[in-house]
């Protein structure tokens, strides 16, 4: 079971570093005054490893309750019905947060869905499922 989850969380992290960067790097418009977010990495990058992290606790999350620790091969579309809503409440919950504590703000071009930016909520809600999707075609591919 570890070595199944083990190529499995690999496969979803690699596949979720590469979304989940581009995502950044074309959205950081849309964001300003970026505080305490400063450091030796860039930021695209620091976000980056953020979001790669909660792939993996969501992907670990599912491993533990179906027991299983290559579930992302046998995916099914309610997993990614729910990795979709996971995505949502983390983003949700990242970004209430981040603007309580004026880790950034928001520049005018940025929508907003209850006070909160329509474009973090779509990243989470949508590539933390396609990680997963993109992630089990790669372990398909290899395992032949």
């Amino acid at each position: 079971m570890f070595r199944d989850f083990l190529y499995s969380g690999l496969a979803a992290a690699g596949t979720a570093f590469l979304l989940h960067y581009a995502w950044e790097a074309l959205h950081a418009p849309l964001y300003t005054n970026y505080g305490s977010l400063g450091g030796p990495l860039p930021l695209a990058l620091y976000a980056t490893l953020g979001d790669v992290f909660y792939t993996l606790f969501a992907v670990a999350v599912v491993a533990l309750y179906r027991r299983d620790g290559g579930w992302i091969i046998r995916a099914r579309g309610v997993d990614y019905a729910a990795l979709a809503l996971f995505g949502f409440c983390i983003s949700v919950f990242v970004e209430y947060k981040a603007l309580f504590l004026e880790r950034w703000e928001y520049a005018p071009a940025m929508p907003l869905l209850f006070g909160i930016g329509l474009s973090p909520i779509l990243q989470m809600a949508v590539l933390l499922p396609l990680s997963v999707f993109l992630a089990r075609l790669l372990l398909r591919f290899f395992k032949k």
